[in-house]
């Protein structure tokens, strides 16, 4: 099932560069303790001025709602306790889906 997160970050927390967003995107690309989660796209979300990190868009591949859910929280992002909001669900990918 694919599985799409959007979250807003506390702010002032999350800064481009920063030890915390190097760790987050090396989590992305390993996490040996989620198998069953595939990363399709991922990427933080601007504020207005295209320049402040506010939150994060998270496109995955998941056995279940609960692995997507457990797979977040167990990101270096998600143990800081920087999500301010949080919503997962179920995606239906229509266009731009890789073959």
């Amino acid at each position: 099932m694919h599985v799409v997160a959007f979250v807003t970050h506390k702010q002032g927390l999350v800064e481009e560069g920063s030890e915390i967003q190097r760790a987050y995107t090396d989590y992305l690309r390993n996490h040996p303790d989620h198998p069953g989660i595939v990363v399709l796209h991922a990427g933080p979300t601007l504020g207005d001025d295209a320049e402040t990190i506010v939150g994060l868009l998270l496109v995955v591949e998941a056995p279940s709602l609960e692995a997507a859910r457990a797979f977040l929280a167990d990101s270096p992002y998600g143990k800081a306790d920087v999500f301010a909001e949080t919503r997962i669900q179920p995606w239906n990918w229509k266009t731009g889906r890789p073959k």
